[in-house]
């Protein structure tokens, strides 16, 4: 088993990649630290805690972390995925609790204490990620991977026209993490944007009936409505879940084709501000710093996700 932390900000997409990840016995989930981003770090949290009690996980620790940029000023995506970040659809306050260590070190201690044992999938800001890399700069060479979300090298952006809201929200945590000497894998839009979930892919996840499709067929209306406009043009189309293909590749990298590549994170201006700044052509000859996955068998991801899901129980 491929021991995780999973650091995230719930979020719909969220929601859908740590049931992933809990359904896939390849994986021993063994915290999850949260941080601000598809809303504030309180809901996010909270979010947590509830995707775990769904799944029957509330045994896996929850972790609260940074909860705003490093300098910039916080913005949150509830426009994308509701109110409380999880859909809008009132769902009661969990009864598990956050531990009371903060995630940043909680990250640190658990990395170092098994170096070279512990792969981290970042799905939000970087903030968490920059800080723990800055306050023990070790733990980068004693990560087994760090897979984040994020990125757009010959795809658009989806926070602007070239930059991504993972690393857009918090562009300078971003350039920490990418300059920390990590084993990055950047997870972004150019094989995101296609992995696109049909009408016919949900109608599998309503007919499961358990207790994790039944949250993710709830909350899922509103992240529809958000993408409806830029997926208006593919036939049958209803979301994505843009932080699936993050876990997947934790799952099963075949699906998948990377390229070791130097990636740079754009600060310095709001127009390009988190920017993945990729020598495609090697054209520079900067060493390698990120394996950059380039293209996706969507159609064997998306099918792995959905039997993994409809096979899931509660326990």
């Amino acid at each position: 088993m491929k021991r995780v932390i999973i650091d995230t900000d719930p979020g719909i997409d969220d929601a859908a990649a740590i049931f992933l990840a809990l359904a896939s016995p390849e994986l021993k989930v063994e915290a999850i630290t949260t941080i601000f981003g598809n809303g504030t770090l309180q809901e996010c949290t909270r979010n947590a805690l509830i995707i775990l009690e769904t799944a029957g996980r509330s045994d896996i620790p929850v972790y609260a972390g940074a909860g705003k940029p490093l300098l910039r000023e916080l913005t949150v995506a509830h426009n994308i995925h509701g109110e409380d970040a999880l859909g809008g659809v009132g769902l009661p306050d969990p009864k598990s609790k956050p531990q009371t260590e903060h995630a940043v070190y909680e990250m640190i201690d658990r990395v170092m204490a098994s170096p070279g044992e512990i792969t981290l999938i970042a799905l939000g800001r970087l903030t968490n990620v920059a800080l723990a890399l800055s306050i023990e700069p070790r733990m980068a060479g004693a990560l087994k991977e760090l897979i984040l979300m994020g990125g757009a090298v010959l795809a658009p952006g989806n926070a602007s026209e070239v930059a991504t809201a993972n690393l857009h929200g918090d562009p300078e945590a971003a350039a920490i993490v990418y300059q920390s000497g990590a084993p990055i894998v950047q997870v972004g839009m150019d094989v995101c944007r296609h992995v696109v979930f049909r009408q016919a892919h949900l109608a599998r996840l309503r007919q499961a009936r358990n207790p994790a499709t039944g949250l993710l067929m709830r909350i899922t209306p509103q992240l529809a409505g958000a993408y409806a406009e830029r997926l208006k043009h593919i036939p049958g189309a209803v979301t994505q879940y843009n932080d699936v293909p993050a876990v997947a590749y934790a799952l099963d990298p075949s699906l998948f084709d990377a390229r070791d590549l130097h990636v740079r994170i754009a600060t310095h201006d709001e127009l390009t501000k988190g920017q993945t700044v990729t020598d495609v052509d090697n054209r520079w000859q900067r060493p390698p710093n990120a394996r950059v996955l380039m293209a996706v068998d969507a159609n064997r991801l998306i099918e792995m996700f959905l039997a993994r899901l409809a096979g899931c129980t509660a326990s």
